[in-house]
């Protein structure tokens, strides 16, 4: 198996800046629905709307969140991954660097 610790890395650094973009989106849908514009308007049927929708918005902003989270983690962890794979690269090869030069002796 080849696996490549650059590539490894701009995947994880790919993934994080989805898991940014994300966290924007739903900060900004979050102040939409719940800053002080209302976008359901002030009339009777607007505050009934509002009060279903927003209970209903918090369950979704709060998967939204842990999916964030998780994509966050997968980030990090294949960074970690890469750093693991390109040290344990560079120890192979100082290890056969260095029987070869003891085998020249």
């Amino acid at each position: 198996m080849r696996t490549d610790p650059q590539t490894l890395a701009a995947a994880g650094s790919a993934l994080a800046g989805i898991a940014q973009r994300m966290a924007d989106d739903i900060a900004a849908l979050e102040n939409t629905v719940a800053g002080p514009a209302s976008p359901w308007g002030d009339d009777e049927n607007g505050s009934v709307f509002a009060l279903a929708y927003q209970a209903v918005l918090g369950h979704a902003l709060q998967a939204l969140g842990s999916h964030v989270q998780q994509i966050g983690e997968a980030a990090l962890g294949l960074h970690t991954q890469a750093r693991v794979i390109a040290g344990a690269d560079a120890e192979a090869a100082a290890g056969i660097t260095a029987e070869l030069a003891g085998g020249r002796s």
